[in-house]
């Protein structure tokens, strides 16, 4: 038999999912939505909302790292030890591209989207570190790369090719000179990352990846906001 306790914390999980995919559904058609009309979307009230989702932009946050999670960690996993790890990497940039360019309301909704996109993509360094790793032992990219810089690189890529956003043939065009760049043939040595950024960088993104793997266990699922009156359903 089902706990109260448990029953309400399933509850409260499927509410949170409820307003992430009614946010996406909003930012799908182009446009930011007002809070209420997400949720509206989803079914449930406003003080629900901010219970779960303390501003917009945590809501921006959520939306943004369940569409890295559910359409980016797929590709990166399938990726790891598949085939040329370069076009790897080119596939990523522009299947995340493809995303943002189909979901522009999630851009417009951001405070700051080049922080967002450097944040969460940050999240993901153990996989971009697999990869890396069968790249620079197949000799595709200079040995001097470290983990941290995947992101960070690919952040660039992202957040300058979709503000504003650039065709199709742009995206592909400068994501290869920027790959390229990382080839092994007569690099330059690179100037030393800054370690204090670049440690900082690679802690937070490992801690925030056992956070998200944690948080989809309803048992163990914190609430991000306190908001709204008694009696609406969490």
């Amino acid at each position: 038999m089902t706990s109260p306790a448990r029953g309400r914390r399933r509850d409260a999980q499927a509410n949170s999912e409820r307003l992430v995919a009614a946010a996406r559904k909003v930012f799908t058609s182009g446009r930011q939505g007002s809070l209420e009309e997400i949720a509206g979307e989803a079914g449930v009230g406003v003080a629900t909302l901010y219970r779960h989702f303390s501003s917009r932009e945590s809501l921006t946050r959520a939306v943004y790292r369940s569409i890295m999670r559910d359409e980016l960690l797929p590709l990166l996993r399938h990726s790891c030890g598949q085939g040329s790890a370069r076009q790897s990497f080119l596939l990523i940039v522009e299947r995340l591209l493809e995303l943002l360019d189909r979901e522009r309301g999630l851009i417009a909704s951001s405070a700051d989207f080049a922080v967002l996109t450097d944040d969460l993509l940050g999240e993901f360094l153990e996989p971009f570190a697999v990869l890396l790793r069968h790249a620079q032992e197949a000799n595709e990219i200079r040995a001097d790369l470290q983990p941290y810089d995947i992101p960070r690189v690919l952040s660039i890529l992202v957040v300058g090719l979709s503000t504003p956003p650039a065709s199709p043939a742009d995206r592909r065009r400068y994501a290869s000179l920027v790959f390229d760049a990382m080839r092994p043939d007569q690099a330059e040595p690179l100037p030393p990352l800054d370690e204090k950024d670049g440690v900082a960088g690679m802690r937070s993104g490992f801690a925030a990846i056992r956070i998200a793997s944690s948080s989809r266990d309803p048992e163990s699922s914190p609430r991000e906001g306190v908001h709204g009156g008694p009696g609406e359903p969490g």
